[in-house]
């Protein structure tokens, strides 16, 4: 009897043992996607868009254009899932904005010259770029995202804008196993003529 509770109190131990190998390896092989935005204050904007009547309601509408870079510090390769945008909004409330399909941005490399250079949008396939979210181990990615707030009503649900002009949000990111990370952005204000030269058209989308 001795003997028999002896077997089966090893084979609890080597049962744990195990179950802790497995758990640990798959801790170190999962994905570890980071996300931060590029070059902060440069690549980061905000705008206000056109109103419109919204079910007999005006609106009041806001642009926000993110540029960020999503590196996989894990030892797996994964897929991105989404990608939202956070803003906290002057009464308080919480809002979660998902991306807004938009052509690829693009910016003059210097006024003197007449080089145009374009940027990818996350999760958009062009003919300049092939819209693939998958990060591969140890590499990154990067893009745009686009995204509109729009509210009516009381003046409470408005993005807070600081004396800076800057508008902070977060972006949240969530892959295929469902990881989440995130990171801080100020967004600086552009005119809405700025952002039509970025993104021609930008004020009839959405």
């Amino acid at each position: 009897m001795v003997v028999k509770d002896y077997v089966h109190f090893s084979a609890l131990i080597l049962a744990i043992i195990n179950g802790l190998i497995l758990f640990w390896r798959l801790k170190r092989d999962r994905p570890n996607l980071k996300v931060a935005p590029i070059e902060p204050g440069r690549f980061q904007w905000w705008f206000a868009l056109p109103g419109r009547d919204l079910n007999g309601n005006s609106t009041r509408r806001f642009g926000f254009l993110a540029f960020v870079r999503i590196t996989n510090r894990g030892l797996r390769d994964v897929g991105l899932d989404t990608w939202l945008l956070k803003i906290k909004t002057k009464g308080g409330e919480k809002l979660k904005l998902l991306p807004t399909s938009i052509p690829e941005p693009r910016m003059r490399v210097a006024d003197e010259l007449d080089e145009i250079r374009y940027y990818p949008v996350l999760g958009e396939r062009t003919d300049r770029f092939d819209g693939n979210t998958l990060v591969k181990s140890g590499m990154s990615i990067s893009g745009m995202a686009y995204y509109i707030a729009e509210v009516y009503g009381s003046h409470d649900w408005d993005v807070p804008v600081a004396e800076d002009r800057t508008v902070e949000a977060k972006f949240n990111l969530k892959d295929v196993f469902d990881n989440e990370t995130s990171c801080k952005i100020n967004f600086s204000e552009v005119s809405l003529e700025r952002a039509e030269e970025l993104v021609p058209g930008i004020t009839r989308i959405g």
